[in-house]
């Protein structure tokens, strides 16, 4: 029987590889390539067992829905590595911080572990590679969560849950059930752990977790005011995992101070004429904004803006107000943010990014913060995030 992959991306091609290693037909559609995915359910599922989709194809997509009506088993490319998984691995899953603790942990296992999935090489990738390391972190996001049944992880961590891909899930509700199923992803004995925030609004999702958060004496000396600095959610994390792998204290702290966090992170970008500029583009919701403005004192001129996910802006009320001067607004989402929030903060509204950043240098004074925290997916101008990013430094760095 062959199998069907949807989706031709970074995890599709993995998939298809993976699975033609083993001596399998496999045929792959994607909307652009090497065969055109219908918007339809006409393409002919007749000899095919398995459908493998990429975390950007819907579950609703109306090929996945004929498969699941004719019986043909549908799975992600995560379920499929995880069915080929015999080693040490942990999972991280959360709205916010995933990549910044997955690769904070690998740093700190200095060698002996490696971050995949939603950061790095897909795990099916990583599995046809002869070499192998010893300890696997996996970042796993709520689009790879949605199909995983295999148990294969030794523990995992929530690091937090607020709304987020509403553009994708139907409800909050489906959002957080696609994070819970992080526990089909522990094998037998596995431990979950979870922050106080996500113990407290979603407790019942996660019956059997433990918290990972504690005050501990070892780490009580860090400054997490430090934008070098991971959050503290983050460290906690990272040192819960770490200990479990051997590392000491001494050395958790040793590499810890020799962390950079990555790129487009509350990422410092230069100093002009009295004005930090600061590269946050990675935040795309509204929660992460929440968290780079509670990064600074202030004042802030503040730029968001791009394509909405389905969340409500309201919460920035409360959070910007006597801390943003001015609140550059762009894109595709500028006037759903403005419907929200016009009232009650002062704000400029335009159409392109590089308006966004030219109002921006204008607004700010000397000893102001210019910070790009967008809040949205920036797919109405930019290719990724890391495009907005360093475009976002370049037009920050042009006279």
């Amino acid at each position: 029987m062959k199998k069907l992959v949807l989706g031709y991306g970074v995890s599709g091609k993995a998939a298809k590889a993976f699975l033609t290693s083993k001596g399998l037909e496999v045929v792959a559609l994607d909307h652009h390539a090497p065969g055109a995915l219908p918007d339809s359910p006409d393409f002919s599922l007749e000899g095919f067992d398995q459908v493998i989709l990429s975390p950007g194809i819907h579950p609703n997509h109306p090929l996945v829905v004929k498969a699941k009506a004719l019986n043909r088993e549908v799975i992600g490319e995560m379920e499929l590595g995880m069915r080929s998984l015999n080693q040490r691995a942990f999972g991280i899953t959360g709205s916010n911080g995933k990549t910044t603790t997955v690769l904070l942990i690998e740093h700190i296992l200095n060698g002996k572990g490696l971050a995949l999935g939603n950061v790095g090489k897909s795990l099916t990738e990583y599995l046809l590679a002869p070499k192998r390391e010893d300890i696997l972190i996996l970042e796993l996001s709520s689009f790879q969560l949605e199909t995983v049944v295999t148990g294969a992880l030794e523990a995992c961590i929530v690091l937090n849950i607020s709304p987020n891909h509403l553009d994708r899930h139907a409800s909050l509700a489906e959002y957080v059930h696609a994070k819970a199923r992080m526990q089909c992803a522990l094998k037998e004995g596995g431990e979950l752990f979870i922050s106080k925030q996500v113990q407290e609004e979603f407790g019942n999702y996660f019956p059997k977790a433990n918290l990972f958060e504690k005050n501990l004496a070892v780490l009580s000396e860090l400054s997490y005011r430090d934008l070098r600095m991971p959050s503290k959610q983050s460290v906690e994390a990272a040192y819960l995992l770490c200990k479990r792998c051997g590392v000491t204290d001494t050395e958790f702290l040793d590499r810890l101070s020799s962390y950079q966090k990555p790129e487009h992170r509350i990422e410092w970008v230069d100093k002009i004429a009295g004005v930090s500029y600061y590269n946050d583009s990675k935040s795309s919701n509204v929660q992460s904004v929440i968290h780079a403005v509670r990064q600074f004192d202030g004042p802030l001129v503040l730029i968001v803006g791009g394509v909405h996910k389905g969340s409500s802006y309201k919460p920035w009320i409360e959070e910007l107000k006597g801390k943003v001067k001015k609140l550059i607004v762009y894109g595709k989402a500028a006037p759903i943010i403005a419907c929200e929030l016009e009232s009650h903060l002062p704000m400029v509204v335009v159409d392109r990014f590089a308006d966004a950043v030219k109002w921006a240098k204008l607004e700010a004074k000397i000893n102001d913060v210019v910070l790009l925290s967008p809040g949205c997916s920036s797919f109405d101008q930019f290719e990724s995030y890391k495009q907005r990013g360093s475009e976002f430094k370049r037009l920050v760095r042009e006279s």
